[in-house]
């Protein structure tokens, strides 16, 4: 077919076209008067960056608190989006707004005969059917209808490459729009103060009592341990204690070596003693221990002039003067067995040099029982020192371990304090509505709608009445059998036109 044809086509069927084109406008006319408007309404709302996405790492012993935020910008908005097209948003919209004054005309009932009823009696079906086959998932009552239309023509995104949420909603009122965005915003932002509240005054001021008694008890604790313990300066305690139990020691290894030194003597004069013969013949007549009393008296006056030098110098307990003062009492009772104890004059009398070594060995006896006492009394007072040295040890252990437990509490009551007053502004930011989503702009009512358009019904009326009525024609002229021209006679009957006869008017 040439293009020639399709003209002849469109020509002869123009009537068709034109009456299909003008059938499409009076529908899509009655329709934009049948079909209601629908408004929509729209809310902005910025997110930014608040306290709600900032931790605070709740870490009393540790020396570095910083504050820790981890946030992706998507995830959060979405987390907004998600609170504004949650159910329980939604149905406190409808039931604070009422489904009459969200969507107009909803609990209406149209005549059966009329469009809306034959869609109403529709829909009443379908719900009945659901009903039967699935009781508890069909909606019944008005408020649930009203909830499923509010969330289905609710609207609520983020905008592209911003911190931006639109929240939008759609009605047959341009006011009802307005009221149900604004309504829901302002549900919102009670609702986000709920969730992101994370911590409570009350459980910080329970805290902040007990923590209050635990630091009561523990310097209580601390102040019994000081005034029982004594404990002024432990570490100053612990250095004299330190210093004495030197000395002590020192003396241990002092007296050790002059034992080990006077037993030895010892040994060497009973060695001599032995060799040397007990009596000599004597000249003439001489008191036999006159050299010996000479001897002890010359010993006794020393010792009584070191014991006179270490009164002067120590304390009268000290533990040297103690021994001295028993080698002196057993000096004294060897000068009284002499005294008592002369031998007569005779031909034949006691040795001098063995008498001398005698002597020398029981001043070496004597000192070394004063030695080893005083050597017990020492390592009798090192054990003690000792002793005391390893209670203040665990004295201090305890101590610290107090001052230590004191010092956490105390931290911690300020980590309280802290977080009591932070909850406090907190709860003040919360109820002035204070956080990281701003209202941008609330929605206001839109008198343009956003349905049906109204170039849009134009445009879709005349390309589907242009597209109806020439395919109506081409439809016309298929089934058409009658033959209009000289070449339909031609091409269909195979036969030459002799003449033709013209239409007479």
């Amino acid at each position: 077919m040439t293009m020639r044809d399709i003209l002849n086509v469109l020509c002869k069927r123009r009537l068709i076209i034109f009456g299909v084109m003008a059938a499409a406008l009076v529908g899509g006319f009655a329709g934009l008067k049948l079909i209601a408007p629908t408004y929509e309404a729209t809310a902005r709302l910025l997110v930014r960056i608040g306290q709600e996405d900032i931790y605070m790492p709740v870490l009393p012993s540790s020396q570095f608190r910083t504050p820790m935020m981890a946030v992706v910008r998507e995830e959060q908005l979405r987390s907004e989006t998600g609170i504004l097209s949650s159910d329980k948003l939604a149905r406190e919209v409808v039931e604070e707004l009422t489904p009459q004054v969200l969507f107009p005309g909803i609990d209406v009932r149209h005549p059966w005969y009329t469009p809306k009823g034959i869609a109403q009696r529709s829909a009443d079906l379908y719900r009945a059917l659901e009903d039967y086959f699935f009781p508890l998932s069909s909606q019944r009552t008005l408020g649930d209808r009203a909830v499923s239309r509010f969330q289905r023509d609710l609207r609520a995104e983020a905008v592209k490459n911003s911190n931006i949420i639109e929240v939008s909603l759609r009605s047959k009122s341009p006011d009802a729009a307005a009221l149900g965005v604004n309504a829901l915003v302002s549900r919102y932002l009670d609702e986000r103060v709920r969730i992101y509240r994370r911590e409570q005054s009350g459980f910080f001021q329970a805290q902040l009592s007990e923590l209050e008694a635990q630091i009561g008890r523990i310097e209580g604790a601390v102040e019994t341990f000081r005034s029982e313990g004594r404990i002024i300066d432990v570490d100053k305690q612990l250095t004299v204690l330190m210093e004495r139990l030197e000395q002590v020691r020192e003396q241990v290894d002092e007296h050790g070596v002059e034992i080990a030194g006077t037993a030895r003597r010892i040994e060497v004069l009973r060695e001599q003693l032995q060799r040397v013969p007990q009596t000599v013949q004597l000249a003439g007549a001489q008191m036999a221990n006159s050299y010996a009393i000479s001897e002890i008296s010359k010993q006794l006056a020393d010792l009584r002039r070191k014991e006179a030098e270490i009164a002067g110098r120590y304390s009268a307990s000290d533990p040297r003067l103690t021994a001295l003062r028993d080698e002196i009492a057993v000096v004294s009772e060897m000068l009284a067995d002499q005294h008592r104890t002369r031998d007569a004059s005779t031909q034949e009398g006691i040795n001098p040099l063995h008498a001398r070594i005698r002597d020398d060995l029981l001043k070496s006896e004597m000192a070394l029982a004063g030695l080893e006492e005083a050597r017990q009394r020492w390592l009798a007072l090192e054990a003690e020192l000792q002793g005391r040295l390893q209670e203040l040890n665990g004295r201090e252990a305890e101590y610290k371990r107090l001052v230590q437990q004191l010092e956490v509490l105390r931290k911690t009551r300020e980590l309280y304090l802290e977080k009591t007053e932070e909850t406090r502004f907190t709860g003040a930011q919360a109820d002035a509505r204070i956080g990281n989503v701003s209202v941008v702009n609330l929605a206001v009512p839109n008198p343009r709608p956003v349905s049906p358009k109204l170039w849009l019904v134009i445009v879709a009326v005349l390309v589907a009445g242009i597209i109806g009525g020439v395919g109506l024609a081409f439809v016309s002229e298929f089934f058409d059998d009658s033959l209009h021209s000289e070449a339909e006679i031609r091409r269909h009957l195979k036969l030459p036109v002799i003449a033709t006869v013209p239409e007479l008017g």
